[in-house]
C-alpha cells in the first residue's frame, strides 16, 4: 500500500555533480588579469579564469562519459539527454569565459559582464 521513497538514480546524482561543477566557477573564481594602458587608452588586455576553464572542461568530459555509458546501456532517456545538453552548454560557456578568448578577440569595451567584455579604460 505504501511505497518506500526511491533512491535517486545514478543519472540524477551525476547531473547534480555536473551542475555543481559547471556552476561553481560563477561563485569561486581564481583569475589572472592584466592590462596595458597607454596615454589613457586600454591597449592590451588578457584574462584567465582557471576555475571556469578547468570546471568547464571537467563538466564537459564527465557529461560525455555519462552520455556514452547511458547510450551503451540503452538507458538514455529524453530527460537525461536534455539534462546533459544543458550541462554541456553551461560547461562550454565556462570554457569560453574562463579562457579569456572573447575579450581578446572582440573590441567590446563596455562594463564587464560574465567576463566576456574588456573593461573600460581608466
Amino acid at each position: 500500500m505504501f511505497e518506500a521513497p526511491r533512491k535517486p538514480t545514478s543519472a540524477i546524482r551525476a547531473f547534480v555533480v555536473l551542475a555543481l561543477i559547471a556552476i561553481l566557477p560563477f561563485v569561486l573564481a581564481v583569475t589572472s588579469q592584466s592590462s596595458t594602458v597607454v596615454n589613457g587608452e586600454l591597449t592590451d588586455y588578457s584574462y584567465l579564469n582557471l576555475t571556469a576553464l578547468l570546471g568547464g572542461v571537467a563538466a564537459l568530459w564527465y557529461a560525455i562519459k555519462i552520455f556514452a555509458a547511458a547510450r551503451a546501456a540503452s538507458a538514455l532517456t529524453m530527460t537525461l539527454s536534455v539534462a546533459l545538453v544543458l550541462v554541456a552548454v553551461v560547461a562550454l560557456f565556462q570554457v569560453v569565459r574562463g579562457s579569456g578568448m572573447v575579450p581578446r578577440a572582440t573590441e567590446c569595451t563596455a562594463s564587464p559582464s560574465f567576463d566576456l567584455c574588456r573593461p573600460k579604460g581608466p
